[in-house]
């Protein structure tokens, strides 16, 4: 955690301290029921320990139903009490669990300062809205939907407000960018547990045994965006796995496109594109030459310098690779790139002769990132390029083939890279050798 970060989480106990008091000082407008109020306390508590991975850096639980609710059965004050102590309980408890995998607790002493202060600070924001709309509407929440609507969205909106800055701030980008990205994966959910958690309100005013009732819809929506993820891993699982079958058809490209994916990771994070785009990134990456499945034995493993024939063959990959990943919705953005790694910046590629900008970001990524791995690995036709060399033919084609820009972040990016290959100059080292190696190099590197 940055110090930047830190200071940030540590200062939303301030807000949430002044909200509190200022509630207090409220008149009360109705009692508390507290058979109800340990009830959502508790159900709110038991959502926190559920969370489902949306997005790269995103989670999200069905506790934001129970929030809503307590935020209209209860007066602003003990709403907001009621929150954060529903909070602090549930990240208690997963403070309490160690992650299997890597035996760490799932929550650490600052995720609870800031997860609770934030949803405190959230709480009184929209308890102060709904009351102040509410007190024009009926004396029942049937009448008061209008607030509820808003007492939701400012709910919504100052709380995950709080959390696209910190992350943010941890990782220097956009947060409006970052809750972009975790809008498109949840927000449908997010919307029906609002909607759910108005509900839960309504039957469960004077019935807090309904509370629990009104759980089973609570869970089926947990349940159902718990299922999409997981079916979504599961495709792009089984893809990926048809993708590493390529690959082991040769024990010259055994984990290629593995490290490819790797290679392209570190530079589109090095570029600062935003999660979404390199999480597809990754997925074409992983799997940009499943199209060589329908490229013969003898002409993928072929020991010398194919035939035109064989090229005109071996070209098509990007092609077939398209067409199988057209059938899976999650690579609707995805199989673009498949299609176009094989351009180059000069228009010389293929399949489609792209230049330039016209080739999508992701696909120029790759292209580095594949002749890259092609270079510096064993082939049926040569011996594997030492990094320098190969770092050199990067530079070498550099706005020719490969985007200056892309060649740029890949370099800085190296692990271990040294100063000089940071900032291009083996490029003019290595030339006397390129000068032998020639564009041999060059047409091998992407084939």
């Amino acid at each position: 955690m940055t110090p930047g970060l830190r200071a940030y989480v540590l200062a939303t106990v301030a807000p949430a301290a002044a909200m509190s008091a200022l509630l207090l000082g409220l008149p009360p407008d109705r009692a508390v029921d507290p058979a109800l109020a340990g009830s959502l306390v508790l159900l709110g508590a038991l959502a926190a320990n559920f969370p489902v991975m949306v997005s790269p850096r995103y989670k999200a639980d069905a506790a934001p139903a129970i929030y809503l609710a307590i935020v209209l059965l209860f007066a602003p004050a003990p709403a907001v009490a009621l929150i954060g102590l529903s909070r602090l309980l549930g990240d208690g408890a997963l403070w309490l669990r160690r992650n299997p995998a890597t035996g760490r607790r799932r929550r650490q002493p600052i995720d609870l300062i800031f997860n609770t202060s934030q949803l405190m600070v959230a709480a009184a924001a929209a308890a102060l809205a709904y009351r102040a709309l509410a007190s024009h509407a009926g004396p029942d929440l049937y009448s008061a939907l209008p607030s509820a609507i808003v007492a939701g969205a400012v709910l919504y909106a100052v709380n995950i407000g709080f959390v696209v800055v910190a992350v943010g701030l941890q990782t220097k980008r956009n947060p409006f960018e970052i809750w972009l990205e975790a809008a498109a994966a949840d927000f449908r959910q997010t919307a029906a547990l609002y909607v759910a958690g108005y509900l839960l309100a309504v039957l469960s005013s004077g019935r807090p045994w309904l509370a629990l009732v009104m759980m089973v819809p609570v869970a089926a929506i947990q349940l159902a965006l718990s299922r999409s993820v997981q079916l979504l891993e599961q495709t792009i699982a089984a893809v990926e796995s048809m993708a590493d079958m390529v690959d082991c058809r040769d024990p010259y490209t055994f984990e290629h496109s593995q490290r490819v994916a790797t290679h392209a990771v570190r530079t589109a994070r090095q570029m600062r594109l935003p999660d979404r785009e390199v999480e597809v990134i990754r997925l074409a990456a992983r799997v940009h030459d499943l199209g060589k499945i329908a490229v013969p034995d003898e002409v993928l493993h072929k020991e010398g310098r194919l035939s035109d024939t064989e090229f005109a063959l071996m070209k098509k990959h990007p092609e077939t690779g398209a067409e199988i990943l057209a059938k899976f919705k999650q690579y609707r953005r995805g199989r673009e790139l498949v299609l176009a790694h094989h351009e180059r910046i000069d228009g010389l590629g293929y399949p489609r002769g792209l230049a330039g900008p016209a080739i999508a970001l992701g696909a120029r990524v790759i292209a580095v990132a594949d002749s890259w791995d092609a270079m510096t690995s064993n082939r049926p036709y040569r011996a594997a390029l030492a990094p320098e060399v190969a770092l050199a033919e990067l530079f070498r084609g550099r706005g020719i083939q490969w985007d200056p820009a892309v060649v740029d972040a890949f370099a800085h990016a190296l692990p271990g890279a040294a100063p000089a290959v940071r900032q291009g100059r083996l490029a003019e080292i290595g030339q006397p050798l390129l000068r032998s190696l020639g564009a041999a190099v060059g047409a091998l590197a992407g084939t």
